[in-house]
Parts: structure tokens; C-alpha cells; sequence
């Protein structure tokens, strides 16, 4: 019986584009990039060398030093502000940690994934996580990683996009699409709105 639950961060378990807007502007200043019309949703859920290549093309060399520094920042500022964890977050994983080994795999800088669980006292919570920042690593891969590091045969995918459904599926696992993220995904298991419906989900339909 599969009793493993991971979890993606941005658009599942919180939403910091407000926050990492703040970081980012402070950041453009020091570097005179203007940013002024620019979404930070449109990256969220890219790797670092995803989002240099979308915004600077070929001037990597001041894309890299600016990313860099902007997701530096962006631990700093999580950590001691946090983020906008979505309604009932906190209370689920405390609720399905008694059940399940819960773990985090994202697309985010190292440092990124510590920040959410410091934040809100939630480390002791997750067996392990990984992220693109520490491997270099995509997703898929990223998942295939902490899954044979635990021991995991397969597990099910909490996501809010389509490339999760597809890291999901591409490394042995189920997937449920958070409604309430920031992407839309044509193929999933199931669906959840809140994330307090992963209680019932888990309980009532052949998942686990």
C-alpha cells in the first residue's frame, strides 16, 4: 500500500509572487533592469536556467549574476517574512504526516524549500525533499532522485500544472492537480480545490 506523499511548493502548498515581486524589484534597481511589466508568475515553477534563458536570451552572464542574487534575496526575505501559504496548508500536513511520509520536490533555488519549512515550523514534518537548485536536475528527475533515496516504488504527485502531471506519470507515480495553483492541467488522477480535500481523496478513492 503506498503510504508517500510529495508535494511541489509554489501554486501547491503557498503563493510568494507577491513577496519575491518585492525582492525583485529591490534587486533590478541595483542592476538598472527594468522589471516594471513583468510577471513573476510567468516563471514560477521554472528551473534557474529555464528562467535566464526566458528573460535575457543570450546575455546569460548578467542573467545568471542577476537570478542569482534575486533568489538569494528571496531566501532571506522568505525566511524571516514567509510567504502566502494557501488556507488550511499547515493543518492538512499535520493531519496527513500521521498517516503518510510527506516529502517536497520543486523547480526552486536551493535554499527555497528550507525557507517554507522554517517559516512555518513544518520541517519535522517532511521525511526529505529535493529541488533543481541543489541537482540541476529537472523535475522528473528530481523526484526519481528522492524516491530512490527513500526507497520509494511510487508514490503520488501533488501539483498545479501540466509538467508536473508529466514528472508524475514519468517517474512512477499518480498525480492530483491543485485547482487553486497557478497552471492548468488537462490530465490528472483527480483534482482538489483546497487542499484539505486530499483528506478525503486519500481515504475514500483507490490512491494509495
Amino acid at each position: 500500500m503506498n503510504r508517500t506523499l510529495i508535494f511541489d511548493l509554489d501554486g501547491t502548498l503557498w503563493d510568494t509572487t507577491e513577496q519575491v515581486t518585492i525582492v525583485w524589484n529591490n534587486v533590478a534597481k541595483k542592476y538598472n533592469i527594468d522589471i516594471e511589466n513583468f510577471s513573476i508568475k510567468s516563471i514560477m515553477g521554472l528551473t534557474t536556467s529555464e528562467i535566464i534563458s526566458k528573460l535575457f536570451d543570450n546575455n546569460s552572464e548578467i542573467g545568471r549574476s542577476f537570478i542569482n542574487e534575486c533568489q538569494k534575496s528571496e531566501n532571506e526575505y522568505l525566511s524571516m517574512y514567509g510567504g502566502n501559504i494557501y488556507i488550511n496548508t499547515i493543518s492538512t500536513i499535520k493531519k496527513l504526516a500521521k498517516k503518510f511520509d510527506l516529502y517536497i520536490v520543486s523547480n526552486c533555488q536551493d535554499g527555497y524549500i528550507q525557507s517554507f519549512l522554517n517559516f512555518y515550523d513544518l520541517k519535522k514534518f517532511f521525511k526529505d525533499y529535493e529541488c533543481s537548485g541543489k541537482t540541476n536536475l529537472a523535475k522528473v528527475d528530481n523526484l526519481k532522485l528522492l524516491m530512490k533515496r527513500n526507497n520509494i516504488d511510487h508514490s503520488i504527485y501533488i501539483g498545479d500544472t501540466e509538467k508536473d502531471y508529466c514528472s508524475a506519470i514519468n517517474s512512477n507515480n499518480k498525480f492530483i492537480w491543485a485547482t487553486y495553483g497557478f497552471g492548468v492541467c488537462k490530465n490528472y488522477d483527480y483534482s482538489i480545490n483546497d487542499i484539505s480535500e486530499l483528506l478525503t481523496i486519500l481515504q475514500n478513492k483507490n490512491l494509495t
